[in-house]
């Protein structure tokens, strides 16, 4: 499979750093700017892109203002979720707000919390084949986020969503015309998804996660029900890494986009699961 590569620009953009941070001397530091000097700035470099961090900032002023100003109109974000951070999700929030391309890559092993487990995340390993496994995925994605007319994020969901009731009136009729525009729209994502090069094969978009809920034990026939009852999607296979337990591993195969994929995802969060390892191919 070819590898994706960013063609080399001059560096006449900016792509914003979010990352955990610590002290100058902690572990977090060491491995933030490992993979900011190993994998981002070469990669981003190459692309055109003055990589900025916030503790790289020296122009005098406060740095706060300095960050929201990078996050408000910096043509890219890079946004790594490893250990959570508080101020990172601050960040990831005031870019959805402003809806503009964002990259999110997290280190393998972290539980994303359920209000963004269904975006799109790269999963990485922190050692030396991680990093050099990262790079290609980390260039699509880059590709990928630059290329998307209207980027999607849960913010703007719920924004579109509250705007769209409020415009409307509340009686049957228009409640049922809402419903079938719902109807019509997932009809249409998944015909546009449907074929690929081939016009007469279907594509299928593998799905890969594991599921937990607080601690308790869980049948893995009992969430696929759940999954196949309510997702209304079109699932080719489904790969168990195990039968029950209190984390139980999936690899679907889904046939459609991914939107699709990512209805799994929702129904799975709103049964009360925590999922983890989401890894979208």
């Amino acid at each position: 499979m070819a590898k994706t590569v960013l063609a080399e620009q001059p560096l006449n953009k900016n792509c914003f750093i979010i990352s955990p941070l610590g002290s100058d001397d902690s572990e977090t530091r060491r491995k933030a700017d490992g993979l900011i000097n190993s994998v981002l700035k070469p990669i981003l470099t190459a692309a055109g892109y003055k990589v900025i961090a916030p503790h790289e900032i020296d122009t005098p002023g406060s740095i706060t203002r300095q960050v929201i100003q990078h996050l408000l109109e910096d043509e890219l974000v890079i946004a790594n979720l490893t250990e959570l951070n508080p101020n990172v999700m601050y960040e990831l929030a005031v870019r959805h707000a402003k809806r503009l391309p964002v990259v999110c890559l997290v280190e393998r092993g972290t539980k994303l919390p359920f209000d963004i487990a269904t975006e799109r995340t790269i999963f990485y390993d922190n050692d030396m084949a991680g990093v050099e496994l990262l790079k290609p995925r980390l260039s699509k994605a880059i590709k990928e986020a630059l290329e998307e007319n209207e980027p999607d994020n849960p913010i703007y969901r719920v924004v579109s969503d509250s705007i769209m009731r409020e415009v409307t009136a509340k009686d049957d009729a228009q409640s049922y015309i809402l419903k079938r525009l719902d109807e019509i729209t997932f009809q249409l994502n998944k015909l546009r998804h449907s074929t690929d090069e081939n016009p007469f094969r279907r594509r299928s978009r593998r799905l890969s996660l594991t599921v937990s809920k607080n601690g308790e034990k869980l049948i893995a026939d009992k969430i696929i029900e759940q999954i196949i009852s309510k997702a209304k999607v079109e699932v080719a296979s489904i790969t168990l890494k195990d039968t029950e337990g209190d984390i139980i591993g999936f690899d679907f195969d889904v046939i459609g986009g991914p939107r699709d994929a990512e209805r799994i995802m929702n129904i799975l969060v709103e049964e009360g699961y925590e999922l983890g390892n989401v890894i979208m191919n």
